[in-house]
């Protein structure tokens, strides 16, 4: 049989009737003037997502509403998001990953000609709008008079998530590729050429074996 502990027994008669210590809280966010657009009820319906990644997707509506309206579309950071929202780079992603599975934006990866990522193409799909806004959003009352495209962005390519990922992979392939035993060579005079040229194909060494398969 339980027995009862006296000592938390005492405890719990002297604290029971006290309210619960609060919280202390977080300082109030600065006075701005951004705003989230109209958004489809959609998003709050949806049940595959959760809580934060609807709340990612209004900072993205925000953030593309202010910065490129006309297109839907906006260069952003997942470092960005993460101040934004005030969580980790994993939780981020996997917020993103939520919301394109669902069809609610498209993301492409950018890249400036080197080996690093220089951050993601975010457009925002007809499923987040509501029905009234799924032709344009408002245009800006005034229009900037600097050009709407940057010349300093003119060596960025942007890839699909599917082609970064195998782009990031073609120096474990080559690394690979390298351990990879020679093919046999067989000692007649009909196939031996034939497997030398396919080895030196599979290995990557020269292109002497697409020269001599063509020929």
């Amino acid at each position: 049989m339980h027995t009862k502990d006296p000592i938390r027994q005492l405890r719990s008669l002297r604290c029971c009737h006290l309210p619960a210590e609060q919280q202390p809280l977080h300082a109030p966010p600065r006075e701005s003037a951004a705003f989230v657009p109209e958004l489809a009820a959609r998003i709050d319906d949806d049940c595959n997502l959760t809580d934060g990644a609807r709340r990612c997707a209004r900072k993205l509506a925000e953030y593309t509403y202010r910065k490129n309206r006309d297109r839907r579309t906006a260069d952003i950071t997942v470092t960005w998001l993460m101040k934004a929202l005030g969580r980790s780079r994993r939780t981020v992603q996997r917020y993103l990953r939520q919301l394109e599975r669902e069809g609610y934006i498209g993301v492409q990866v950018i890249n400036a000609g080197t080996r690093m990522c220089a951050g993601l193409m975010v457009e925002l799909l007809a499923p987040l709008f509501p029905r009234h806004h799924r032709a344009k959003w408002p245009q800006k009352l005034i229009e900037p008079d600097a050009p709407r495209k940057s010349q300093n962005n003119r060596l960025r390519y942007k890839y699909s998530r599917e082609s970064w990922a195998l782009r990031c992979m073609d120096g474990v392939f080559r690394a690979l590729k390298k351990t990879l035993p020679p093919l046999p060579v067989r000692q007649d005079g009909f196939n031996g050429l034939s497997a030398l040229v396919f080895s030196e194909v599979l290995l990557g060494e020269d292109n002497r074996g697409r020269q001599s398969a063509s020929n």
